[in-house]
This record gives C-alpha cells, sequence and structure tokens, in this order.
C-alpha cells in the first residue's frame, strides 16, 4: 500500500535535498491523475488542500514547503489557455 500523498509531502519536505519539490509536484500530479473523474479530481485537490492546510499546522517548520505545493495545487484547478479557448 502507498504512503498517503500527504506523508510524501512531509517526507520531501523534512529531507530537504535538491529537486524534492519537483518530486511533491510529480507526486501530486500523479495522485490527481489516478482519479477516475473529473469530479473525483475536483474533490481530491480540495481534500489534498485542506490535508496540507493540516500539515502546515501540525509541521510549521515545513511551512515554505507545503504553501509551494499548495500553489502548484491551485494552479492545476486553474483551466489552461489551450483549454479555455
Amino acid at each position: 500500500m502507498q504512503p498517503a500523498i500527504q506523508q510524501v509531502i512531509r517526507a520531501l519536505a523534512e529531507d530537504g535535498r535538491a529537486g524534492a519539490i519537483q518530486i511533491a509536484e510529480h507526486a501530486v500530479s500523479a495522485y490527481l491523475a489516478d482519479a477516475p473523474s473529473e469530479g473525483d479530481r475536483v474533490l481530491s485537490r480540495d481534500i489534498l488542500i485542506r490535508d496540507l492546510a493540516s500539515l502546515r499546522g501540525i509541521a510549521p517548520h515545513l511551512a515554505g514547503f507545503i504553501g509551494r505545493v499548495e500553489v502548484y495545487v491551485a494552479g492545476l484547478a486553474q483551466p489552461s489557455l489551450s483549454r479555455a479557448a
């Protein structure tokens, strides 16, 4: 069984190695890609944002990293210019 996405993000944030944010972004994309429908992806994004906010409260020393992941997740919710046209 795979660890929960928020546990992966926390582990990457605590590790602090170069490229950790890109790995976290890839993990988020893979997590959301597993959702069977657009509605499920929206729900998964909302849950992930809630979980990241909770993680920020539990581990405030990781707030910078978590904030960058939150910005990435929020960007995924925005329609791309190619889809909007």
